[in-house]
């Protein structure tokens, strides 16, 4: 009989415990990932991306020592920013930037942080050199413009402004105001 009550007990604890343990309150609760929307989607360290023309030729090559999805989207920043852009007849331009935005479809490219934008020739001739705080560069149309403070260096030859567009492809600049040369012979 001992057995028997026993055994009663056991059933009894076990449905009680049971009952207690489904309940919603003692349900176990999904975990959440403290700082995953902190993490990157995707990252990539020393990379080179290249876009080509209709005939397979190299157009613009954007070199970053890292790139960063931007909280799940399609937006991706990247560090330390080298965008070469690679015109017909070795008529290049190169900007420099600490830290570059690419927007989704990959259109347009916002540089910031000591950026640099300068021209390169084939036969090696001077280039100027145009230095800012930050440059949009549109890939479709090969322009880059700022609405902030310029300063265009040319040998001994400097020239400051607020605002540039420059048309990479037809190598040339546009300041937009507040003009100031300095030319020293």
């Amino acid at each position: 009989m001992l057995f028997r009550l026993f055994t009663v007990l056991a059933v009894a604890a076990l449905a009680i415990s049971t009952w207690i343990l489904s309940s919603p309150a003692h349900r176990p609760r999904p975990v959440q990932n403290a700082g995953s929307t902190d993490l990157p989607g995707y990252y990539l360290k020393n990379t080179v991306l290249t876009d080509y023309d209709e005939a397979g030729m190299p157009t613009l090559r954007i070199e970053a020592e890292r790139i960063d999805q931007v909280a799940h989207t399609p937006e991706v920043v990247l560090n330390n920013v080298q965008v070469n852009y690679l015109g017909q007849n070795g008529q290049n331009w190169v900007m420099f930037g600490d830290v570059a935005h690419v927007q989704p479809g990959g259109k347009s490219v916002d540089v910031s942080g000591n950026v640099r934008l300068q021209g390169e020739s084939v036969d090696h001739a001077p280039a100027a050199v145009v230095r800012t705080d930050a440059l949009t560069y549109d890939v479709t149309d090969s322009i880059a413009r700022t609405k902030s403070d310029v300063r265009i260096e040319f040998g001994a030859h400097t020239l400051t402004a607020r605002g540039l567009v420059a048309n990479l492809k037809e190598r040339t600049m546009r300041l937009e105001s507040k003009v100031n040369g300095r030319f020293q012979p």
